[in-house]
């Protein structure tokens, strides 16, 4: 009921807002999109998904200044209460972003909730260029952060500063979709936003680095705090207890594009402290694509918990190959057939039969 009441907000308001724009306002812009997809997997049922649905907002603030909303909703997201004590209520309609970007001397200052910009590689979509994110990028990049972020560029230096709240420490399931069963998945650690659940910790987050016309680079790293049940889960997985609290993270990231931008390769290294545990990973693609024609990339990617394994699946170490074809049919609309096979160090556990295959329909309006 409670994201039923949500969505019927957020039509009014844009109804509203579409009445105002008609009366003259034209600085707000409304948008939005959808992914279908077709799922199937080595062991899960195969089965059609209304995957998301996102309604965004942006509003232009004077001259230079901009204001963004977005909202996400998850139909085939029930209410169920999840694992951790927690509902899927709040992941089915989400807030995705809601900040203000203004001018700030030389730079520019971002206050609110969006995608960590002083990181790593921000994995927005010309960024990681398949629509799944991969394991690395869920370990270490993927979800939005609360917090104010600064950005410099010069010239060919960028770089920038954020000060925001730090992450509780989530799972992820490599191999899930709607329909599949959780014995056929794989779980691994990773930063999650949660938004029920605010740390009361604080984090910082550096990065610099260099941007030409065909290549980029960055080194950068980040500095928080977990709390004592975050280090307790972790810790019980591996039958010990721990009292560090540590949660650092660095990496580098580069991109280079070449043939008048039709080919590129990138890669992402990244080693984080969740506690005791010392996570690696590192991802790297290659791809082909060309201005509205068919693209294809791939993407191989693991991660180390450099720790001796048992037969909890959070402690093995993983593999992943990605390979996406995206096929353009009409301004804002294309598909994406993409074969995700995933591996495991399991120590000699039995391991999953976790690949998975879907065909995605996206639509942009």
């Amino acid at each position: 009921m409670k994201g039923k009441i949500i969505i019927l907000c957020v039509i009014l308001l844009m109804c509203t807002t579409s009445s105002i724009i008609a009366q003259g306002m034209q600085n707000v812009e409304l948008h939005g999109y959808m992914l279908n997809r077709f799922y199937t997997g080595t062991e899960a049922s195969s089965r059609f998904v209304m995957e998301r649905l996102s309604l965004s907002a942006v509003a232009q603030l004077g001259k230079d200044g901009q204001a963004y909303a977005e909202i996400y909703f998850h139909p085939w997201l029930t209410n169920k209460v999840l694992p951790d004590n927690t509902t899927a209520e709040q992941y089915r309609t989400y807030l995705e972003s809601a900040y203000v970007d203004l001018p700030m001397g030389s730079g520019r200052i971002r206050v609110g909730k969006g995608r960590q910009l002083n990181f790593g590689m921000t994995p927005s979509y010309p960024n990681r260029k398949t629509t799944q994110y991969g394991i690395v990028s869920e370990t270490f990049t993927q979800d939005r952060i609360i917090g104010a972020q600064f950005c410099y560029n010069k010239g060919t230096f960028d770089g920038g500063l954020t000060l925001f709240n730090d992450q509780p420490v989530g799972k992820r399931k490599i191999g899930d979709y709607a329909g599949a069963t959780a014995t056929t998945v794989v779980e691994h650690f990773v930063d999650k936003d949660v938004p029920s659940d605010i740390t009361g910790k604080l984090a910082i987050a550096a990065k610099i680095g260099v941007t030409n016309p065909c290549w980029k680079a960055h080194i950068s790293g980040c500095s928080g705090k977990l709390r004592q049940t975050d280090a307790n889960m972790i810790a019980g997985v591996y039958g010990t207890s721990t009292n560090n609290l540590d949660h650092n993270k660095y990496g580098v990231d580069a991109m280079y594009t070449w043939a008048q931008g039709k080919c590129v390769a990138q890669a992402e290294w990244y080693q984080g402290n969740f506690s005791f545990l010392k996570i690696t990973g590192f991802s790297g693609l290659i791809g082909y694509q060309p201005k509205d024609k068919t693209r294809t990339y791939v993407r191989y990617a693991l991660l180390n918990n450099n720790q001796e394994p048992n037969n909890n699946s959070l402690t093995w170490d993983t593999k992943q190959w990605t390979i996406g074809v995206v096929q353009p049919i009409r301004k804002g609309v294309w598909a994406e057939l993409q074969y995700e096979r995933n591996l495991e160090s399991t120590g000699g556990y039995t391991a999953r039969k976790n690949d998975l295959i879907f065909l995605e329909i996206f639509s942009g309006f």
